[in-house]
């Protein structure tokens, strides 16, 4: 533990260990703030504002940057936006829609009056996006092995793909290997196969002098690549490629070669012919299935 005086607090209050109600208030407080928030049912463990109004002031200045991951009925965001903070909230239940988003709203529009809104001035403004996750990109087949859902495909590998790199996603009805573009002569090609030296020769000379592309690919070989300026290659990330399979069921066996039968041993083989004319006639007689 790290003991600073009050002389040395520059910005914000020095933290105390004991927090009593008149500090941060408590429970019973956060569920009258609760129930006049919302209409419906309230939020059964909300926390008072006035606590995380402490926390932010202690850990947080202006215009930093606040993430709750378990936000519940968003009080977290509300007093962070009140405060004049950035805020990330997460929620997987319907506290979002039940109420995280009216509550955000009211203290948007200004009509939330409780909680510490008069304690920070608050008056209303700013505003929020609202974002919600896509289905996971990963899931077990009926053998449990991990594949890449059956809703995703090789167009949003490549969407993806373009916002990791920063580009546009914009494929082309044109050229097949413009799927996005940085600038205007700028783009991007991702695709799951490996090229070697002539297919990037190839591409290299579609793409032309005056353009660049951005080559994602499954995997490459080719020495020299600087012997392709307008070509930049990266391989897509392995968590992908290399630990899935795109929307696989059909695990049938491939069976080339069945290994030969060898002798046991210690077991007698077939007996040669004992006399001279049993000998003559297994060498004039043909084999079975010899072809003639």
């Amino acid at each position: 533990m790290v003991k600073k005086f009050l002389t040395e607090v520059k910005d914000g209050i020095t933290a105390e260990t004991w927090w009593p109600r008149d500090f941060a208030d408590d429970n019973k407080i956060a569920k009258y703030e609760s129930k006049d928030l919302f209409t419906g049912e309230s939020f059964a463990t909300p926390k008072p504002e006035k606590l995380l109004l402490r926390i932010l002031q202690i850990a947080t200045k202006p215009g930093d940057l606040v993430l709750d991951s378990f936000a519940g009925s968003g009080t977290t965001g509300a007093v962070a936006h009140k405060m004049g903070r950035r805020w990330i909230m997460v929620e997987l239940g319907e506290h979002c829609h039940t109420h995280i988003i009216p509550r955000m709203k009211k203290v948007i529009d200004g009509e939330d009056k409780g909680g510490i809104t008069e304690a920070a001035g608050w008056k209303g403004g700013g505003g929020f996006r609202y974002y919600r996750l896509a289905p996971s990109l990963l899931e077990k087949d009926q053998f449990g092995n991990w594949v890449i859902s059956k809703q995703y495909n090789a167009s949003m590998l490549a969407e993806a793909m373009c916002k990791l790199e920063g580009f546009t996603f914009d494929p082309s009805d044109t050229w097949y290997w413009q799927q996005g573009h940085s600038t205007e002569r700028d783009y991007i090609y991702v695709t799951t196969q490996m090229f070697t030296r002539e297919q990037l020769q190839k591409l290299s000379d579609e793409v032309g002098e005056n353009r660049s592309l951005l080559v994602m690919c499954g995997a490459f070989r080719a020495k020299n690549l600087e012997d392709f300026p307008n070509l930049t290659v990266k391989k897509i990330p392995k968590a992908v490629l290399t630990r899935c399979e795109w929307s696989r069921d059909d695990y049938s066996l491939e069976i080339k070669n069945l290994p030969l039968k060898t002798d046991e041993p210690g077991k007698p083989q077939d007996a040669a012919p004992r006399s001279k004319q049993q000998r003559r006639l297994a060498v004039e007689q043909p084999f079975l299935f010899e072809e003639e």
